[in-house]
């Protein structure tokens, strides 16, 4: 199983743990799950927190020649995730983890009738691909 773990970049802390941290940890101590994730601000760095000190099985895709962010790796498991880059843009990158996901877990807090986040974007590709939702 792996789970691709995105949202929005304005996430509070509240909705973070009701929406996210309640789905994951189900999923934290399984050995055959693997977690995919990006180094934007909000959900990617939040979740990065949370998986720090639980598992090895993470994958960060980012752009460029490093990822923006990653926690220490000082005891912890950061030390075994593996760091994936060199992609040219967001689409390019959001698009390679959506192939490699069998699952994904997002929330959209930011879209309305006006604007579609990158988020909703993702989740819709997500679902055209068959990927699993993995929300309450």
């Amino acid at each position: 199983m792996n789970i691709y773990v995105f949202g929005n970049g304005n996430i509070s802390f509240d909705d973070f743990k009701k929406h996210y941290e309640e789905v994951i940890n189900p999923y934290l101590n399984n050995e055959e799950v693997s977690f995919l994730l990006c180094d934007f601000r909000g959900v990617d760095t939040l979740i990065m927190e949370l998986l720090k000190c639980k598992t090895s099985n993470v994958s960060i895709y980012h752009i460029g020649e490093r990822a923006r962010y990653l926690p220490d790796k000082f005891n912890t498991k950061v030390g075994g995730w593996k760091i994936l880059g060199g992609y040219e843009n967001d689409q390019e990158r959001d698009h390679e983890v959506i192939k490699k996901c069998t699952h994904f877990i997002a929330i959209d807090f930011n879209s309305d009738h006006k604007r579609k986040s990158g988020t909703a974007k993702n989740m819709e590709y997500c679902e055209e691909l068959g990927k699993i939702r993995l929300m309450k």
